[in-house]
């Protein structure tokens, strides 16, 4: 990290820090600067106090009145610098925690801002959770501390030329002394707290991994399948295999640091004796009073403490900025503005995909290549094709989440990267294979795709019957305000049909000119199934229907299918058709076909007489 860098990471923390509270952040500069001077008057004020009690007891009893009068004032004039600075202090404390409190909040706003407005090609990329978790690692004390760390390098020097005035007159040789006296221990802490920093930036992924497996024990999502395959010990070792590797580095750390901070200790020590000697010294000619001496030991105390903390907050300052540009290189990824663009209005006819090809970023294979279809309204397109066929990839193109590497979307007839995405996706509405399982109500799991008509019953009532969730929702507690899941109280899970129906009433919740269905019945029964494409078949007929699924009952309803290989398009025709060319298609329906008359002929088998 070079100085430009350095320099303009510390302005924008201390940027983020002033927009948190600029009266806190005020108060808070304004309160340390009275107690930066606070060391030093209560340094004057003791040394003035002994020497009065000194000469007091010189005077062996004359004008006791007049000296106790005196020693009295003083004493309340201690008392009153105490007081004050702990009135300080405390509305310092509070104004710190405020301050930290807003500035928590604020950064993490904006990391779930900046989180929100990644493409979703980021969130397939391993870098990006690791940006993320680093960026998260930051929010807590990290820039407060950098901001709170230059208003103790003020505190610091203010407080050092104070005192320092006071001990100039116990010779000119004492401050070097002890201001060295702090390096040895400054050095250590900077040379240790950069190489934490590097060890803690090396194991992001590892500690990704080791969160992991903490959750794949702790998660209801996944404990029926390590309980049924007993697999806990193995996650247990793998937990512990990361937190060894860790505690090794750990401990490497921590022994080399020990040991120079006990040379750095026994180097301070030595230097401290050595400017005490000098004074003693003095103290022996009879050239200073008792009350400079204890200004001296106090004194002592006091510039070590402040030039330790000067150079600690240089080096600490360095170091947490090093860790500030873990959050800054995530909020520095580059953002999609989905509203770019120009407006889109009105519905979707048509969609063509013009010699499309597609390749995931840092990879050197096309996922797609020269793919070509149309569809129109009122017709359903199915996209057929094994695993890995680049199905999904067509659906995230539609969708707008991604754009093509090479060639056109057609919407219309007009390329859709003129239009900005967020327009477009208001005509759009899907159920993704990995459909969301939000840990919400039963309404909020249907109206998510259109928040604004979340109080709108008729409508959610009307997506539910279309989705066949409505017979979900009548089995719970409370219907539609029934909160689902376990990771919140009084939760109710559902299986995986239902947990799918949901899903299906947010997509027809959302009256889009274009339904898409990826795998839309892979966790329905028989029976649900041809529900559904009773209800897809009648919900289509205005609308653009995309199909992608692997059971043929569902792909064969579609007036138009496209057979995907190997991200290419192999063979596109009606199911009839197809199936008589005797292809890719035909091939895997004679396979899905073959395996349904077994379990149909097994079954005759079981209930013959």
């Amino acid at each position: 990290m070079n100085a430009r860098q350095k320099l303009g990471d510390l302005v924008a923390t201390t940027r983020l820090v002033w927009d948190a509270s600029p009266r806190l952040f005020l108060l808070i500069l304004v309160i340390s600067l009275l107690l930066a001077l606070v060391p030093a008057a209560t340094l004057w004020v003791g040394k003035l106090l002994i020497d009065e009690v000194a000469l007091a007891i010189g005077r062996n009893g004359a004008g006791a009145d007049l000296a106790y009068r005196r020693l009295a004032a003083l004493l309340a004039l201690q008392v009153g610098i105490a007081a004050v600075a702990a009135l300080l202090q405390t509305i310092y404390g509070a104004s710190r925690e405020l301050l930290g409190d807003t500035l928590q909040n604020r950064i993490s706003l904006r990391i779930l801002e900046k989180a929100a407005a990644l493409d979703v090609e980021s969130f397939e990329n391993a870098e990006t959770y690791d940006a993320l978790r680093n960026a998260y690692n930051e929010v807590g004390s990290r820039p407060l501390g950098v901001v709170f760390q230059i208003i103790g390098m003020g505190q610091a020097l203010v407080t050092l030329a104070s005192i320092g005035s006071l001990m100039a007159r116990l010779g000119w040789h004492v401050m070097p002394i002890i201001l060295l006296a702090s390096v040895p221990g400054v050095i250590v802490s900077s040379k240790f707290g950069a190489e934490s920093y590097r060890m803690i930036r090396r194991r992001a992924t590892e500690a990704r991994h080791q969160n992991y497996l903490g959750t794949l024990l702790t998660t209801d999502t996944f404990v029926k399948e390590v309980r049924l395959f007993g697999f806990e010990r193995y996650l247990l070792d793998g937990w512990r295999d990361y937190y060894r590797q860790f505690r090794s580095q750990f401990v490497s750390i921590l022994r080399r640091r020990s040991g120079w901070g006990l040379t750095a200790s026994l180097t301070s020590s030595l230097l401290i004796a050595l400017a005490t000697l000098s004074v003693l010294r003095r103290a022996a000619g009879g050239t200073i009073t008792v009350g400079d001496f204890s200004l001296f030991v106090g004194g002592i105390v006091q510039i070590q403490s402040q030039f330790s903390t000067l150079l600690n907050s240089v080096t600490g300052i360095y170091e947490s900025l090093l860790y500030m540009r873990n959050l800054f290189e995530f909020l520095e990824l580059p953002s999609r503005n989905l509203d770019a663009g120009e407006e889109w209005h009105g519905p979707i006819d048509s969609i063509e995909f013009d010699r499309v090809s597609f390749r995931y970023p840092l990879t050197e294979r096309d996922v797609l290549s020269d793919v070509s279809f149309r569809i129109e309204r009122g017709q359903a397109l199915a996209l057929v094709g094994e695993n890995g066929a680049g199905k999904t990839t067509v659906v995230k193109l539609v969708t707008r989440l991604f754009e093509p590497t090479v060639g056109r979307v057609l919407l219309n007839g007009m390329e859709a990267v003129r239009f900005s995405p967020r327009s477009v996706q208001r005509e759009l509405s899907i159920i993704f294979q990995d459909f969301g399982q939000y840990q919400m109500t039963a309404r909020e799991n249907i109206a998510l795709s259109q928040i604004k008509a979340l109080r709108d019953d008729s409508a959610i009532e009307h997506a539910a019957e279309l989705s066949g969730a409505v017979d979900v929702v009548n089995d719970l507690p409370e219907h539609y305000e029934t909160m689902l899941g376990r990771l919140f109280p009084g939760g109710r899970q559902l299986s995986g049909g239902q947990w799918q129906r949901l899903a299906l009433g947010r997509l027809y919740f959302r009256p889009a000119s274009v339904q898409i269905f990826d795998e839309p019945t892979a966790a329905l029964d028989a029976i649900a199934e041809a529900a559904m494409i009773d209800r897809l078949r009648a919900n289509g007929t205005d609308r653009i229907t995309l199909l992608i699924s692997h059971r043929f009952s569902t792909v064969r309803m579609a007036e138009r299918i496209v057979v995907l290989h190997e991200g290419r398009v192999v063979e596109a025709g009606s199911h009839e058709e197809l199936v008589a060319q005797r292809g890719v298609y035909a091939k895997l329906f004679e396979l899905q076909a073959r395996g349904y008359q077994e379990k149909r002929r097994d079954a005759a088998a079981t209930v013959k007489p």
